[in-house]
C-alpha cells in the first residue's frame, strides 16, 4: 500500500511537509504541533487521500475534528480539519476555510493515514516544549503554565492548558482545558492509549475549585454541565504536591 503511494507520487518535493495537531475547534489550527511528516512517500498519503476523497453531500452537523492537518506540497497548502477514528475505519474531512461541506476519504486512504498518525510519538520532551504542563508518572513540569491558567480563569481572562500524562508504557493522555472568559470546556482523550479503550469526553465547567491537604494541593473543575451523554461532572483532576 505505502509502496504504491511512494511510486505514485514521487514528484513530492523535497521541501514538503505534513504538520499534524490535535484540533481543539473549528476554524483554525491549533499551534501546538503534534507531529509531521516529511518523507516524500508520506507525503503524497495525504496528498492522496484530499485528492481521492469523495464530497458529501449537504451541509455537515459533525462533532469536533479528531486533528487539524497543514498539507505543504508542489507549491501549495492546504488547511483541513480531519476526523480518523482510533481504529481506522473511517475517515473524513472539511477545508479549515469551510466546515460546512465534507468529503469522505477512501477506505485504503483511511488505513494509510492512521498507520503514519498512529505511528508518531508525543514525547515528554515535545510536550514540554510546546508549553504542556507534563506528568511523567507524578513527576509534573510546567506547573507556572497552570498557575497562570488558574489565575487567568480567576480574573475571567481567554487562556488555554494542555495537560498530558503519561501511562507506565509511555502512552499520552490529554486533558485540554480551553477558559473562553465564562465556560471552561474539557476534553478528556486517551485516544492515543494504545492500551486503553479509545475515548474522548467533553465537559462545560464554569470554576475551578481547589482542596488544600497536609501534602499539597488538587485542583477540580466545578459547576459542571453535561457536554456529553457520558460525561460526569467533575471529571477534572490535578493534583500537585507540596515541594
Amino acid at each position: 500500500m505505502q509502496s504504491s503511494a511512494r511510486s505514485s507520487l514521487e514528484e513530492a518535493r523535497r521541501d514538503d511537509q505534513v504538520i499534524v495537531s490535535r484540533s481543539l475547534g473549528f476554524g483554525s489550527t491549533n499551534a501546538a504541533h503534534y507531529g509531521s511528516f516529511t518523507e516524500k512517500w508520506q507525503v503524497g498519503i495525504f496528498v492522496k487521500a484530499i485528492q481521492s476523497a469523495n464530497k458529501i453531500q449537504g451541509i455537515l452537523d459533525v462533532d469536533q475534528p479528531d486533528y487539524d492537518v497543514v498539507i505543504e506540497h508542489d507549491g501549495k497548502q492546504w488547511e483541513i480539519h480531519l476526523w480518523l477514528d482510533a481504529q481506522g475505519k473511517h475517515g473524513m474531512y472539511t477545508y479549515v476555510s469551510n466546515t460546512d461541506t465534507g468529503y469522505q476519504i477512501t477506505a485504503e486512504s483511511t488505513r494509510e493515514l492512521h498507520n503514519l498518525i498512529w505511528g508518531l510519538k508525543y514525547d515528554p520532551k515535545q510536550a514540554m516544549a510546546n508549553g504542556d504542563i507534563v506528568n511523567v508518572h507524578g513527576e509534573l513540569s510546567n506547573l507556572d503554565v497552570w498557575e497562570k491558567f488558574v489565575a487567568n480563569v480567576k480574573a475571567r481572562v481567554r487562556d488555554e492548558v494542555q495537560i498530558v500524562k503519561y501511562t507506565i508504557e509511555g502512552e499520552p493522555i490529554f486533558d485540554n482545558l480551553s477558559f473562553d472568559g465564562e465556560t471552561i470546556k474539557h476534553i478528556y482523550d486517551n485516544t492515543h492509549d494504545v492500551y486503553g479503550k479509545p475515548t474522548k469526553l467533553y465537559e462545560f465547567c464554569k470554576s475551578i475549585g481547589e482542596k488544600k491537604t497536609d501534602s499539597g494541593t488538587e485542583y477540580y473543575l466545578t459547576d459542571c454541565g453535561k457536554g456529553d451523554a457520558y460525561i460526569r461532572e467533575g471529571m477534572f483532576n490535578l493534583r500537585i504536591e507540596n515541594k
